[in-house]
């Protein structure tokens, strides 16, 4: 199944970008190497091989969105401070987020399994997916919403235009419906395909393809 990951960007101040690189694995597991694109400078990121398996355990995706509210609140915590978002969520630990283990939804803990689809941490392990990255939108994704080449922090700010404060700055995938953290800090649910919540008769979703 091709699915949509997003990223938000939420003021004009996010704009700013950082080129953050390194690698993780699981608890345990030795770095990987540091990987940056010399062309482009853009951070390549481990692939992602995740199933898209989501849970329908209500009590799972509350204990997630407790996640989210923390997550948010480091974030918010991380802006104030340096006046923009961060490029990846292993940027906030352990000035912001002193327990990593908020990065891991129950969905992990029972299965081992991470969100499919979107860009991994290279730094933490991490079940979420930071769609404020500096990375070339994943091939997958770009299946699903073609268009020209983009980072994805490039990708999120044009789709800004469309739907302002809504788009996720963070996702969880492993839940159906799957789960959204938003530029504005609100936590929602949505398809896996989150534009699908805006479209309309005048807006469509080949209006949030790159462009």
């Amino acid at each position: 199944m091709v699915a949509l990951c997003s990223v938000g960007l939420g003021l004009a101040g996010w704009a700013q970008s950082k080129s953050n690189t390194g690698g993780a694995g699981p608890p345990g597991q030795a770095a990987q190497p540091e990987q940056t694109s010399s062309a482009t400078s853009v951070v390549v990121a481990p692939a992602n091989t995740n199933q898209y398996n989501p849970s329908t355990d209500k009590d799972e995706a509350a204990a997630c969105k407790k996640n989210l509210q923390r997550i948010n609140a480091a974030i918010q915590a991380f802006r104030k401070d340096r006046g923009e978002v961060p490029n990846w969520l292993s940027e906030l630990v352990p000035k912001y987020l002193a327990e990593p283990n908020v990065l891991i939804c129950p969905v992990t803990t029972r299965t081992g399994q991470r969100s499919p689809f979107g860009v991994l941490d290279p730094k933490v392990y991490s079940s979420y997916l930071y769609e404020f990255t500096p990375t070339d939108v994943p091939e997958v994704v770009k299946g699903a919403f073609p268009g020209p080449n983009r980072t994805m922090r490039q990708w999120k700010q044009q789709q800004m235009k469309l739907a302002g404060s809504e788009v996720p700055l963070v996702r969880c995938l492993l839940h159906e419906p799957a789960l959204n953290l938003s530029t504005g800090g609100k936590i929602y649910e949505s398809p896996v395909y989150w534009e699908m919540n805006f479209t309309n008769a005048t807006i469509k979703l080949e209006d949030f393809f790159p462009h």
